[in-house]
């Protein structure tokens, strides 16, 4: 598995209204990571767009949406015993501050899917679930952190769509 890049293919609408593909691309993994993990911010809008469009992602866009904001991406769960769970999380990740390393909450639903690899999602009652290639799950908006105890990098498909979240404190 590379952890360099993910490939994208973005299709949208030429001038004359026929299906193209606008991009296909290799994405790096973003500058922010989430604790234990690689994000690669495949395609995103901080809201809902509109058709025919050209398909392009906002320009600048950052790994989790705001409210009404979506984003495509692939997180690459590290083996635990190379994970850095003292990495910051960005301005709209809530790390949780006396719980379990890694454990965080964000503004947003998440569809995710595991495409290769075994990870584990813990919970805030500390249960974990074991998911494996083809499981998925939607995370709606719990403190959670995903842990990987095989020794390989663990590839998750997710796309996130951003929510209003009562829970946490507004971020300054």
């Amino acid at each position: 598995m590379s952890l360099d890049a993910a490939r994208v293919v973005v299709t949208g609408h030429s001038a004359s209204g026929k299906s193209v593909v606008c991009e296909d691309k290799q994405v790096p993994p973003s500058e922010t990571p989430s604790a234990g993990s690689l994000f690669h911010v495949l395609w995103g809008s901080d809201e809902l767009p509109e058709y025919p469009n050209d398909g392009s992602a906002s320009a600048e866009i950052a790994p989790f949406p705001p409210v009404g904001g979506i984003r495509f991406v692939q997180m690459v769960v590290m083996p635990d015993n190379e994970s850095d769970y003292t990495a910051a999380g960005p301005d709209n990740v809530h790390l949780a501050e006396g719980e379990a390393p890694g454990m965080h909450t964000t503004a947003s639903v998440d569809c995710c899917v595991v495409i290769e690899g075994e990870v584990w999602l813990e919970l805030s009652d500390g249960k974990q679930i074991h998911l494996e290639k083809g499981d998925g799950v939607v995370q709606n908006g719990t403190l959670h952190g995903w842990r990987n105890y095989t020794g390989k990098p663990a590839r998750v498909g997710v796309f996130l769509v951003g929510t209003e979240h009562r829970g946490l404190a507004p971020r300054v």
